[in-house]
């Protein structure tokens, strides 16, 4: 009998599909109610571009160049121009690169008004006459809304007498988000689209339209790579690195142009970079669509909540002292979770690594850190709906037993079956 009682006492808790589920969807709807305060509160604007800057990809980017050595480029070449002050500089470098023979010459500069040098004006426009694998960058501003777009473009100031290939070099930016992750390869203006910079250079270095009938973004893959980058002086020294090669002609370290990566800040020449490497080898980033990300997510948490309440429930079962009051802690639990939630870190970075495939946790993990304050509550509203259902059956009792007490008084039969059954339940009570 009393090894029967022993065994009962150390039998751990029955899993409650109905909790796990409670605890699980309460833990997300706490979330969610920190996440409103944080969008709606001003002071905490800081928190909330914190968060929408950060993305998964980031921590994938990390372990990269923790674990591997970077790749070099064989197609992009850079000709850092900041040093370089007049046009007429930037024509003899330019003519200095075709000279080498590149396949494509991606020019990030617009050259906007005439301005006085009227010999570096001539100057680019003879380079831009003589040679058409250029595509010189441009700019739209004013933005209208989806069906018209941008409403200004701004141009080279040759570009209304030469045939000359040009790409809008606007870049997608979140309203929250300065990070640059992507690239367009269409902007919409006055109603058409324009096809943006990557775009021309793309096709010019393919000699066709490769990306089809696609306006949509591409997400850049900014796994760690080095593109060699030559100053203009260099340029004669270092043919073989020119010859064949996409040549992307812009400013290194020009302040004005410098932008927040995943790599921290960088030159937009060197975004563009990526960005061309990532349709060239065809290993843009895919996120996971909203639906399946939040079915993902949602047993992810589920799992988790199931195996801390599993666990929660066999250390306070333990007969052992240690493993009740130590193991059983909130500590050990923490430290337990943070290495299971590392397993599905590991298994979503395999597979951005095989299939560039990008699944965003960062939700996931967030509601995962308050399971226990989940947990606590969910027990205390347990309680509470017990409490008044009790305080209700209690007051029913006490008021059927009067109105017994009053019809004996009256001489008339009041105990039929529903008396009966009630007496059950009062002498029930009772006992209990």
């Amino acid at each position: 009998m009393n090894n029967a009682s022993d065994h009962n006492s150390v039998q751990p808790p029955k899993t409650d599909l109905r909790k796990h589920l409670g605890v699980t969807f309460l833990a997300i709807a706490i979330t969610g109610f920190f996440a409103l305060i944080a969008v709606k509160a001003k002071p905490l604007d800081p928190i909330r571009r914190a968060v929408s800057e950060f993305s998964f990809t980031d921590i994938y980017y990390e372990i990269q160049k923790e674990t591997s050595s970077a790749d070099t480029s064989r197609v992009i070449t850079i000709v850092d121009i900041t040093e370089q002050q007049t046009r007429a500089e930037m024509a003899q470098t330019l003519l200095d690169i075709e000279a080498c023979r590149p396949t494509v010459v991606g020019v990030d500069v617009c050259f906007e008004g005439e301005r006085g040098d009227i010999g570096g004006n001539d100057s680019l426009i003879h380079v831009a006459e003589t040679y058409d694998n250029i595509v010189f960058a441009m700019k739209f501003y004013d933005w209208k809304n989806e069906e018209r777009g941008w409403t200004t473009a701004v141009h080279s100031f040759f570009y209304d007498v030469l045939p000359i290939t040009e790409g809008a070099s606007n870049m997608p930016r979140a309203l929250y988000d300065n990070m640059k992750r992507k690239v367009s390869l269409a902007e919409r203006y006055e109603g058409q689209n324009y096809p943006s910079f990557a775009r021309q250079i793309i096709n010019k270095y393919a000699g066709e339209d490769v990306l089809g009938d696609r306006t949509d973004e591409v997400n850049i893959n900014f796994s760690p790579t080095c593109f060699r980058v030559l100053r203009p002086e260099e340029v004669k020294q270092h043919p073989e690195l020119i010859e064949g090669q996409i040549v992307l002609y812009g400013a290194m370290y020009e302040g004005s142009d410098m932008h927040w990566t995943p790599h921290g800040r960088m030159a937009g020449v060197n975004i563009w970079a990526y960005a061309l490497q990532s349709i060239i080898d065809r290993n843009e980033v895919y996120n996971v669509p909203f639906v399946l990300l939040c079915v993902i997510s949602l047993l992810v948490i589920f799992l988790v909540e199931v195996l801390q309440s599993g666990y929660l429930g066999r250390t306070q079962a333990s007969k052992s002292v240690f493993v009740k009051y130590i193991v059983g802690s909130t500590y050990f639990l923490t430290v337990l979770t943070f290495l299971f939630t590392s397993v599905f870190l590991g298994i979503s970075y395999i597979v951005f690594k095989q299939f560039y495939i990008s699944f965003n946790l960062a939700w996931a993990l967030t509601v995962i850190t308050f399971l226990g304050t989940s947990r606590s509550m969910y027990t205390a509203l347990k309680n509470y709906v017990l409490a008044l259902r009790e305080q209700h059956e209690t007051g029913y009792i006490h008021r059927f037993f009067n109105f017994v007490v009053r019809k004996i008084k009256e001489g008339k039969e009041a105990c039929g079956p529903r008396c009966k059954r009630m007496q059950q339940r009062i002498k029930h009570n009772k006992e209990k």
